[in-house]
């Protein structure tokens, strides 16, 4: 089987993380959250941030025990080595919704560029899918140096606002965090739960990690402890400087706090709004092109996805990233799109944490370089408070959510059964000399 190039270490990995996490979602659902939660928004960051953390150390443990290309694939797979339609749909699943993803933060970066430059979205959301695909075949380490610098200006934008919100204001007061409405706090939870998304996209790497055992778990739980410090200090902030009823009726929150600061500081964040959805877009690129590949590797998809260039990247299955984001773009709908995308990561957590207690009784002496906490003998804990935390999330989205994803399952599973018949498949338990970690 082709390899890739490992070319990541602790701080490239982690700043994939920070900005995939970082992106889009902090410069909208912000708004939303705040009339929720009102001054309560900073426990509702801590509260999505444990509830989302349960996952990341699920992956965590996974991705440094499984370092492949397949990551949440091959998590099942090793799961279920007999019947290949759960890996097979959990990987159907994660290129569905990350396809839906890459779609609706394409969708908003069209919308942020259209302050600036009055032209049709859609020339603008192609334009940047096609700019950002050829960024991403010209290999891993400068793919991760083009992420390097557009998260520094997505940071720099949002730090901007934390130093001048609360030069102005100064730090909250000790009122500033009595609990109003503890029912508002858990509803803004379940709201933030999805501006942590994004640390799973990491486990994709796996195979261009450099001592993946030691280097995976420690980038995603500094992933998780930066992002949740940038949060609260960005809840503190808008909270000091605007109302938080008032950040409720608008699409750009953080914009109209900035405005209640100076004049030039809601262009800033408009310019690192567009470097967020831009980064968004171009991490999921890379990690999705990593899954196509990691299960064209075992047979599950046809085995022109395996492809590789000089530089040692998946090309074709980038192309195939390419097509399918070209397909959801004509959508148009930023609110559909982005409800598949969030119910088919919450399916995808909940497969992955299964995958592990499964594993923890099949495989106990597999070598584990990390292990997530708290265990009743062989059964984890945590694990399973992630799996009731995403489903009680699974249960909010309107019909015309369920009923594209629906479909999406169905035209999984015939292709599953058509590759069946003209693919030859690797049997999981003779795969070790394929995904040697």
């Amino acid at each position: 089987m082709a390899e890739l190039k490992k070319s990541l270490g602790t701080l490239r990995l982690t700043f994939y993380g920070v900005g995939t996490i970082v992106g889009a979602g902090i410069y909208t659902v912000i708004g939303a959250a705040a009339g929720q939660a009102r001054n309560d928004l900073w426990l509702s960051f801590i509260f999505a941030a444990i509830a989302a953390s349960f996952s990341a150390l699920s992956y965590a443990e996974l991705s440094s025990t499984f370092p492949n290309a397949g990551a949440e694939f091959i998590f099942v797979r090793k799961a279920f080595p007999k019947i290949d339609i759960p890996s097979f749909l959990t990987g159907w699943t994660i290129a569905f919704h990350s396809s839906a993803t890459i779609a609706a933060v394409l969708l908003a970066f069209s919308g942020y560029l259209n302050v600036f430059l009055d032209l049709p979205a859609l020339l603008f959301s192609y334009s940047a899918l096609i700019l950002l695909t050829l960024i991403s075949i010209t290999g891993i380490k400068k793919s991760s140096t083009v992420n390097i610098i557009m998260v520094s200006i997505q940071l720099l934008g949002l730090l901007l606002l934390i130093v001048l919100g609360l030069n102005s204001t100064g730090a909250p007061d000790k009122e500033f965090f009595i609990i109003d409405s503890f029912s508002g706090t858990i509803a803004a939870t379940a709201t933030l739960f999805f501006v942590y998304t994004g640390f799973e996209h990491m486990a994709a790497l796996g195979s261009e990690v450099k001592n993946p055992g030691k280097t995976i778990p420690r980038a995603f739980l500094l992933t998780m402890l930066i992002t949740t410090i940038i949060y609260l200090f960005i809840s503190f902030t808008v909270l000091n400087i605007s109302d938080a009823s008032e950040l409720a009726k608008v699409n750009s929150p953080l914009s109209l706090a900035a405005s209640n600061l100076n004049s030039w500081l809601p262009i800033v964040l408009a310019v690192a709004a567009l470097f967020a959805t831009a980064n968004a877009a171009f991490s999921g690129i890379i990690s999705i092109s990593r899954l196509l590949f990691g299960m064209a590797s075992v047979g599950e998809l046809p085995a022109f996805m395996k492809k590789t260039n000089a530089q040692k990247v998946p090309w074709a299955s980038t192309l195939v990233v390419l097509a399918a984001v070209a397909g959801f773009l004509l959508l148009g709908n930023i609110k559909l799109v982005a409800g598949m995308s969030s119910l088919g990561a919450l399916l995808v957590f909940i497969a992955v944490n299964i995958a592990l207690i499964v594993l923890r009784f099949k495989s106990p002496e597999e070598k584990r370089p990390f292990k997530v906490p708290l265990s009743i003998g062989k059964m984890p804990i945590l694990p399973i408070l992630a799996i009731l935390i995403s489903l009680a999330l699974v249960i909010q989205y309107e019909w015309q959510v369920y009923a594209a994803f629906a479909g999406a399952i169905v035209v999984g599973v015939v292709l599953d059964y058509f590759l069946d018949r003209t693919t030859k498949k690797v049997d999981p338990e003779e795969e070790k000399d394929l995904f040697k970690h």
